[in-house]
């Protein structure tokens, strides 16, 4: 996972990004983004960050982390269970089954409607109606 980087822009929330993006996740919530492994063809750091935008550059990788932070809250302690195990350098084979299933519900490019424990309990009714019907 070390040369994996992502740009801003290129952020949709898949589940590949999002253990990307909690590995990184206090690097983000400080504002700043995560450098590129492959370095960036300059010889020299800047002193000063620039932007050319209108926005600051810190507000995107906040902006970010808070969408990150705000999916994890909603999965309660499977979502902590996570973001230990993705802080312990554990790659999405070696997740515990209670960890994928939080990484399932805060994937994807728009914020599920439906409360965790609700789409938990469809998605195991939907299971059980499929080994019911075969």
């Amino acid at each position: 996972m070390t040369d994996i980087w992502y740009e801003p822009r290129e952020i949709i929330f898949s589940r590949e990004q999002m253990l990307w993006l909690i590995s990184w996740l206090l690097v983000l919530i400080e504002g700043n983004w995560p450098p590129n492994p492959q370095g960036s063809g300059y010889t020299e750091a800047p002193n000063v960050q620039h932007s050319r935008s209108r926005h600051a550059y810190f507000e995107t990788p906040c902006q970010i982390a808070a969408e990150v932070e705000w999916r994890l809250k909603r999965t309660g302690i499977e979502g902590k269970l996570l973001v230990a195990e993705i802080r312990l350098g554990l790659m999405l084979e070696e997740l515990q089954p209670e960890s994928r299933r939080a990484l399932n519900y805060i994937s994807g490019w728009r914020r599920r409607k439906t409360p965790y424990r609700v789409w938990l309990a469809k998605k195991r009714y939907r299971k059980y109606t499929i080994l019911v019907r075969t």
